[in-house]
Protein backbone atom coordinates (compact mmCIF):
# COMPACT_ATOMS: atom_id res chain seq x y z
CA UNK A 1 0.00 0.00 0.00
CA UNK A 2 1.55 3.27 -1.07
CA UNK A 3 -1.47 5.61 -0.97
CA UNK A 4 -1.55 7.39 2.36
CA UNK A 5 -3.55 10.30 3.68
CA UNK A 6 -2.53 13.22 5.88
CA UNK A 7 -5.18 15.67 7.09
CA UNK A 8 -7.48 14.68 4.27
CA UNK A 9 -4.84 15.01 1.53
CA UNK A 10 -3.83 11.80 -0.25
CA UNK A 11 -0.21 11.24 -1.23
CA UNK A 12 1.96 8.46 -2.57
CA UNK A 13 4.92 7.73 -0.30
CA UNK A 14 6.68 5.77 -3.06
CA UNK A 15 7.78 9.05 -4.65
CA UNK A 16 9.36 10.41 -1.46
CA UNK A 17 13.05 9.89 -0.78
CA UNK A 18 13.71 6.95 1.53
CA UNK A 19 16.68 6.66 3.92
CA UNK A 20 19.60 4.77 2.42
CA UNK A 21 21.05 1.55 3.81
CA UNK A 22 24.64 2.87 3.54
CA UNK A 23 26.35 4.00 6.78
CA UNK A 24 26.07 7.72 7.51
CA UNK A 25 28.15 9.69 9.98
CA UNK A 26 25.60 11.58 12.09
CA UNK A 27 24.86 12.90 15.59
CA UNK A 28 21.54 12.56 17.40
CA UNK A 29 20.92 14.21 20.76
CA UNK A 30 24.63 14.55 21.37
CA UNK A 31 25.50 10.93 20.59
CA UNK A 32 27.68 10.12 17.58
CA UNK A 33 26.62 7.32 15.19
CA UNK A 34 28.19 5.82 12.10
CA UNK A 35 25.36 3.59 10.96
CA UNK A 36 22.74 3.43 8.22
CA UNK A 37 19.63 5.54 8.78
CA UNK A 38 17.53 2.71 7.35
CA UNK A 39 17.99 -0.57 9.19
CA UNK A 40 16.10 -3.61 10.38
CA UNK A 41 14.60 -3.46 13.85
CA UNK A 42 16.45 -5.35 16.56
CA UNK A 43 14.75 -8.54 17.79
CA UNK A 44 12.58 -8.03 20.86
CA UNK A 45 14.51 -8.61 24.08
CA UNK A 46 12.02 -9.01 26.94
CA UNK A 47 14.84 -9.21 29.51
CA UNK A 48 16.12 -5.70 28.75
CA UNK A 49 15.38 -2.94 31.24
CA UNK A 50 14.23 0.31 29.69
CA UNK A 51 14.83 3.67 31.37
CA UNK A 52 12.53 6.64 30.78
CA UNK A 53 12.59 9.83 32.83
CA UNK A 54 14.08 8.11 35.85
CA UNK A 55 11.71 5.12 35.80
CA UNK A 56 12.63 1.55 34.90
CA UNK A 57 10.37 -0.43 32.59
CA UNK A 58 10.30 -3.96 31.20
CA UNK A 59 8.86 -4.76 27.80
CA UNK A 60 5.58 -6.50 28.32
CA UNK A 61 4.15 -6.95 24.84
CA UNK A 62 2.59 -10.34 25.64
CA UNK A 63 0.83 -9.09 28.79
CA UNK A 64 -0.39 -5.95 27.01
CA UNK A 65 -1.82 -8.01 24.14
CA UNK A 66 -3.66 -10.24 26.63
CA UNK A 67 -5.14 -7.20 28.41
CA UNK A 68 -6.37 -5.73 25.13
CA UNK A 69 -7.86 -9.02 23.94
CA UNK A 70 -9.74 -9.57 27.23
CA UNK A 71 -11.91 -6.47 26.75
Amino acid sequence: MTKLQYRGVSYDNAIHEQPRAQPVDHTYRGQHYDAPLRHQAEPLNTEMELQYRGHTYHQRRTEAAQEVNQG
